[in-house]
């Protein structure tokens, strides 16, 4: 699987974008490395740069007061878990590098961004998340 980055994983908020796109830099650079010690040592920056974003986030989604946060935490709790347990096999690595990268921000985050869209429609704002 190949992470590039696209414009239509924009999030609309800055902050969240620029950490979306720092995840796939590092899924990039984990998923063309072969050397076992690079591959932990971009698993540890991975690791923590998902759980700054994703603390971030979760923020962002109790200040707009997100009714799904409770389930998105567990998501977020969930990628952590199993990028904590990650082995060396290609295979693993690239199902939840998918997950994480791809998938969480097209399901997930888009979900909250289409909520926040919406709660600012309903009040005349912006569209911007923050």
């Amino acid at each position: 699987m190949a992470f590039e980055w696209k414009d239509t994983y924009l999030q609309g908020d800055t902050v969240i974008d620029a950490q979306h796109q720092h995840l796939f830099e590092i899924a990039k650079k984990l998923m063309s490395a072969t050397e076992v010690d690079v591959v932990k040592r971009l698993t540890v920056a991975l690791y923590r740069h998902a759980r700054i974003h994703f603390e971030y986030e979760e923020s962002v989604m109790r200040k707009h007061h997100y009714p799904a946060l409770a389930s998105h935490i567990e998501a977020h709790l969930t990628l952590l878990e199993r990028l904590n347990q990650v082995s060396l096999d290609r295979a693993t690595v690239d199902a939840l590098m998918t997950d994480l990268v791809i998938t969480h921000i097209e399901q997930e985050d888009t979900m909250f961004t289409d909520y926040v869209r919406f709660r600012q429609a309903q009040r005349g704002l912006g569209v911007a998340c923050r």
